[in-house]
């Protein structure tokens, strides 16, 4: 049934006239808010920032129309809504399914939409806990459901990735990690998605009162490295039922780098209908531990995994990433 009205929705920041891109029309805005046409055109308007095409009506920016999406509660099949029912999945498991290594048949294939000259960034295979497998070795069953071949740009990989258990020693990590993740917890950063470019100006974001997972990893690497430790921020793949990008960042202790996950704390926070199930276990392990379903891209600092013309993709050409797990 369509709801009556979007209330009540959840406090998410607009993104900024400076950097929307007013090129969502009415009828796309509708589908990615799970509503008729006619009731977008009533209720869209009233909560978002929007240009007015002569010939096309009001025109919105995707990054917003998302957000809107998931505070209110209209669309339960976005990318990010399912990605998040993964992660509840994977958060629950017992305590070794987070570790141990796992077989992955990953295929990212390239935005459907028309985009110039697509490059998708692949696997890092050098990463710790990466280890590219021989094709070959696939189990017949795996093998036969992805024998479709990938269209360049797209990609597949074979890996086993393996997790490690891990916590961070350094007191003043340990408050730097705890000062931004209550910054999430208490709200006065909202979770939420970021555009590309604010993406890249983390600390613009960050002060805005907006933060995905890009912000936030980009911006605990920053601030470790300026307290003078050796931090990176890392970009890749979460993997699973459905695949989504996803950021971390990686804090170099007692001779490897350790895994912080701000996001994924959060999201075990428990509180509110953007969080999963509440598990301080599964919290805690993210402070220090390596995770056995994320596969890091060659990305710097973060940066975009898909780029067109040179340039980050817009956020509507997302990629096509499925995993088939097996067990060895």
């Amino acid at each position: 049934m369509t709801p009556a009205r979007l209330e009540p929705i959840e406090r998410f920041e607009r993104v900024p006239s400076e950097f929307a891109r007013y090129a969502v029309d009415l009828d796309a805005a509708a589908r990615l808010l799970g509503l008729s046409t006619e009731r977008t055109a009533e209720l869209a308007p009233e909560a978002l920032p929007h240009e007015t095409d002569p010939e096309r009506g009001p025109m919105f920016d995707y990054v917003d129309v998302m957000n809107l999406a998931l505070f209110a509660g209209t669309s339960r099949d976005s990318i990010p809504e399912l990605a998040l029912r993964f992660l509840l999945r994977f958060a629950s498991g017992a305590r070794p399914s987070w570790y141990e290594p796992r077989h992955w048949l990953v295929r990212v294939r390239a935005p459907r939409e028309e985009c110039e000259a697509v490059r998708l960034l692949r696997p890092d295979l050098a990463a710790p806990g990466v280890e590219e497998i021989d094709p070959r070795d696939l189990p017949v069953a795996t093998a036969t459901a992805a024998k479709a071949a990938v269209e360049p740009p797209g990609y597949e990989a074979a890996v086993r990735l393996t997790g490690a258990e891990a916590a961070v020693g350094e007191p003043e990590v340990q408050a730097i990690y705890d000062d931004m993740l209550e910054s999430l917890l208490s709200g006065t950063v909202v979770y939420q998605s970021v555009s590309e470019e604010l993406r890249m100006l983390h600390e613009r974001a960050w002060d805005l009162g907006m933060a995905d997972c890009v912000v936030v990893s980009r911006l605990l690497a920053q601030r470790l490295r300026e307290a003078g430790y050796q931090a990176r921020a890392r970009r890749g793949y979460l993997l699973g039922l459905v695949g989504s990008d996803h950021s971390w960042c990686e804090y170099f202790e007692d001779g490897r780098w350790k895994t912080l996950d701000l996001v994924f704390a959060f999201l075990a926070g428990g509180a509110g209908h953007r969080r999963i199930q509440a598990s301080p276990e599964f919290a805690a392990a993210c402070r220090g531990g390596r995770f056995n379903r994320l596969l890091p891209c060659e990305s710097e600092e973060a940066s975009a995994l898909i780029l067109s013309g040179g340039e980050p993709a817009p956020p509507w050409a997302l990629a096509g990433v499925s995993a088939h797990p097996w067990e060895s």
